[in-house]
């Protein structure tokens, strides 16, 4: 008999039956195998640690802003830029990518619940000793669908849902990192312009100087070599310059890559750019904050759920798996003529695999383990992140302060040298060795200024500073 016979034959039968009885089977059966115990899956896990109650630096009074975090320099020039990457860098366009693959498999395992429909249409002949015994054409619809009773396919689907969910925050993180880049990119090359224009004015000092020296060793009031001297601070002064403006140009490079362009030795930062004074501390909040705050740790959390409802479908695939296959057509053949309907119930409860599906279990069981420790680890990093940078900033100030002191001391103490050394009353070296430490400590008064900033960019980023998603972040369209 061939198999479309045998099908139709037992689509008689189950008609037989009677679809109430046949339904009442399946539900029958179905409450017999919801004994077996199937998994509970977290929706919101916890680290294994906790943070504090508050930070060891008093959090300010002030309430969150509903802004970008970078809007708190107050920069419509690094606006632009962001804004610019924001639509336009690659990586950006990689996790919208990853982002768009998720979304598929989302929808793949969504749709893997509901019931499948396909056209079919068969034609049978046999034929014996030259005859046509049987005959049977038939075109319709058949149905195939999984009762998802101990929620296998629910876990998968959530499992997947979750990932394109980790993929999303991925995608907020990679927004985040980029604008901190682009912060710190911007702010190296104000510091090297800052930089280059401190060492025009250090250089315009020291031909002064040169010439005062020159002018006295003509007179007679000075030896040479002084004048040699004066030559060699001014010719130090100036072999500043070169590397200073290649530092200028590797940020400059650096703004265009991240901006999604290739490097075209033109300037984004002009010599009228400098340093803005950052005011109090943004708001902190306390360290559970981080774990709605951060994308990176959602992005985590994300994928524990994940894990955890892969479990579920582990444990799943152990259980009976009833399914529905039917179909409705016409049929024209050889005893039938006319529509016809087919309806067929099965459960399949697995025997023996040796072990395979149990260790399933256990590996996503371990898996979870895995991912737990993970965003347990983060957090905590995330913490130690957002304590560095306070305690970082706190003595950034400090030492600013202190280095400014000393730079007021240094400048009477040039003036007061130089005025001696200009009246006879002293010889050229206390007038050099104050002017060279005076301006050691303005360049280094420049450098220290950017690591200022560059802490509040780093807190920031700690923090999970805001980005909003107004822009459309890259397309690959």
């Amino acid at each position: 008999m061939s198999s479309t016979n045998r099908r139709f034959k037992a689509g008689r039968n189950a008609q037989n039956i009677g679809p109430h009885r046949f339904m009442a089977l399946i539900a029958i059966g179905s409450l017999l195998f919801s004994a077996c115990q199937s998994h509970t899956i977290d929706p919101s896990p916890e680290p294994l640690q906790r943070g504090g109650a508050a930070y060891t630096i008093p959090s300010p009074t002030s309430d969150p802003v509903d802004q970008n975090w970078w809007a708190s320099f107050k920069d419509a020039k690094l606006d632009a830029l962001i804004d610019k990457a924001l639509n336009s860098n690659f990586d950006i366009m990689r996790g919208l990518a990853r982002l768009d693959q998720a979304d598929a498999l989302t929808s793949q395992a969504k749709a893997a619940r509901l019931p499948q429909v396909d056209l079919e249409a068969n034609v049978l002949r046999d034929w014996a000793d030259g005859d046509t015994r049987n005959r049977l054409d038939r075109a319709g619809g058949a149905l195939a669908w999984e009762v998802d009773v101990f929620n296998r396919l629910g876990s998968a689907a959530l499992a997947r849902n979750r990932e394109r969910d980790a993929r999303a925050e991925d995608l907020q993180a990679i927004r985040l990192s980029l604008s901190a880049e682009i912060t710190d990119a911007y702010f190296d090359a104000v510091e090297q312009r800052s930089a280059l224009a401190l060492l025009e004015k250090q250089i315009d000092v020291d031909r002064d100087l040169l010439e005062l020296t020159e002018l006295r060793f003509g007179a007679g009031l000075t030896a040479s070599v002084d004048v040699l001297q004066q030559s060699s601070v001014l010719a130090e002064t100036e072999s500043l310059v070169p590397p200073t403006e290649a530092l200028l140009r590797i940020s400059e490079n650096r703004l265009d890559v991240l901006i999604g362009q290739a490097p075209d030795a033109q300037d984004r930062v002009s010599s009228d750019d400098r340093f803005i004074a950052i005011g109090d501390l943004p708001f902190i909040g306390v360290p559970t904050d981080l774990l709605l705050n951060r994308p990176d740790l959602r992005a985590l959390k994300n994928e524990l759920i994940a894990a955890d409802a892969e479990i579920g479908q582990a444990i799943a695939e152990r259980l009976p798996r009833i399914t529905l296959d039917g179909s409705l057509f016409y049929g024209d053949g050889s005893d039938f003529t006319g529509p016809a309907g087919i309806l067929v119930g099965s459960i399949v409860q697995p025997l023996l695999d040796w072990g395979a599906r149990k260790a399933e279990v256990a590996r996503s069981r371990a898996l979870y383990a895995e991912r737990l420790a993970i965003f347990s680890q983060a957090y905590l990093q995330a913490i130690e992140d957002v304590e560095n940078a306070l305690y970082q900033e706190r003595k950034q100030r400090e030492f600013l302060d202190r280095l400014e002191r000393r730079r007021r001391f240094l400048e009477r103490t040039v003036e007061e040298t130089r005025d001696r050394y200009t009246n006879g009353l002293t010889d050229f070296l206390p007038v050099l060795d104050a002017l060279k430490e005076l301006q050691q400590i303005e360049r280094i008064i420049v450098r220290q200024e950017r690591a200022l900033l560059g802490f509040r960019i780093q807190l920031h980023r700690a923090l999970g500073g805001r980005v909003k998603s107004d822009s459309s972040g890259g397309s690959l369209k």
